[in-house]
């Protein structure tokens, strides 16, 4: 396994760098502020054009085919330049209607995907429940050919702007995926304010009726696959939280550098010095396993220690990453022109999205088999 970027992918890094830093700049992000998609037509048009929504896709289906390393490199520069999460919706909901979709799913949706013209969310955890499928509420029910949901899911990213909902939903002893149009009557999609201000709803489902082609794959079997699917998307925000930690290392050390305190320069104290190498050596630690769980993940090998370890660190290095940081810049770090808290409510979202850093902790014991008591088990 290499970590280090090959030439070609570092070339991609740097082009996602130049095109976000020239695109989002401070005043546009404050008119993104006041939207309910989060952005701009011109932005979400400049992105689809670079084929960033398909670069994860099947080039069968009109995508780039890239490896999910390659792709968890473009997400690392989104994630540092914190750049809208409808982004990495786009791209998350593509790769679930590639996993979970039917062909004829997929060649209805995933070419308009890949261009930025439809867009799919996934809508899969409810208020009592996210990883259990026997405790969703959401139901999913047969009448002759038709079949009738209902329930509600909460946490959904960019439900406001989404074309469809891929549910996952109780089925009899299993769950199954149902791809439901946003449009269906019965669908009701209500925004909620989010600390890290990224879009997300409350979708309720009320005896919403489908023909029997919304099942994704075969009934009450889609469950491993929503499964290996969440996976691999905590180890793609793995490496948008890298990103985002880098730029506040960065902002950090560039500030420390130079603002002045008793006359010399922060930097120069030892406690300083000593916060933001902290802050390094985290940050160094958690980008190794990103990429180590995404490599292993894009080679087909078992990844689930390692995502386990990526999700739990790199969670907890990003929030702590932006606390040192607003400590290090004083009140400077606290004012809302400045873009430092973006970065914090980032993290702290992250953090808690596809799984804490409890539950990723829980997931390495018992892949280690670790008890509950703390002995190990045989």
């Amino acid at each position: 396994m290499q970590l280090a970027p090959t030439e070609e992918q570092e070339a991609i890094r740097q082009a996602a760098r130049r095109f976000l830093a020239a695109e989002i700049t401070r005043e546009r992000r404050l008119a993104w502020d006041r939207t309910a998609e989060g952005h701009d037509p011109a932005f979400w048009e400049a992105v689809a054009r670079l084929g960033w929504f398909g670069y994860g896709l099947p080039a069968a289906y009109g995508g780039q085919g890239a490896s999910l390393l390659d792709l968890g490199l473009l997400v690392e520069e989104l994630g540092r330049a914190a750049a809208p999460f409808a982004v990495f919706a786009q791209i998350a909901g593509g790769l679930g209607l590639a996993a979970l979709g039917t062909p004829a799913q997929k060649r209805a949706w995933l070419p308009a995907i890949a261009r930025g013209e439809k867009r799919v969310t996934l809508a899969v955890a409810e208020e009592g429940a996210s990883a259990d499928p026997a405790a969703f509420a959401t139901v999913v029910r047969r009448r002759g050919s038709t079949l009738r949901l209902a329930g509600e899911k909460r946490y959904v990213l960019q439900g406001v702007t989404a074309d469809a909902f891929l549910v996952a939903a109780r089925d009899g002893r299993g769950a199954s995926a149902v791809l439901v149009p946003a449009d269906a009557p019965g669908v009701r999609v209500e925004p909620q304010k989010t600390f890290g201000k990224d879009r997300q709803s409350i979708v309720r489902l009320q005896d919403v009726a489908l023909p029997s082609s919304a099942l994704a794959g075969r009934p009450g079997a889609a469950w491993p696959r929503f499964t290996a699917l969440r996976t691999q998307l905590a180890a793609l925000l793995c490496a948008d939280m890298i990103g985002g930690a880098d730029a506040v290392l960065e902002m950090t050390t560039r500030y420390v550098c130079e603002r002045e305190q008793f006359g010399v320069k922060l930097g120069t104290f030892q406690a300083v010095q000593q916060m933001v190498a902290v802050m390094a050596i985290e940050l160094e630690g958690a980008r190794h396993v990103t990429r180590q769980a995404l490599w292993r993940l894009a080679e087909g090998l078992p990844a689930a220690r390692e995502v386990a370890v990526a999700k739990a660190w790199t969670g907890r290095a990003y929030r702590e990453a932006t606390l040192t940081a607003h400590q290090l810049h004083g009140g400077a770090g606290y004012v809302i022109e400045h873009e430092l808290h973006r970065y914090s409510a980032r993290a702290k979202e992250a953090e808690l999205r596809f799984g804490s850093t409890e539950e990723w902790l829980e997931a390495l014991a018992d892949e280690l088999r670790l008890a509950r008591d703390g002995a190990r088990s045989r």
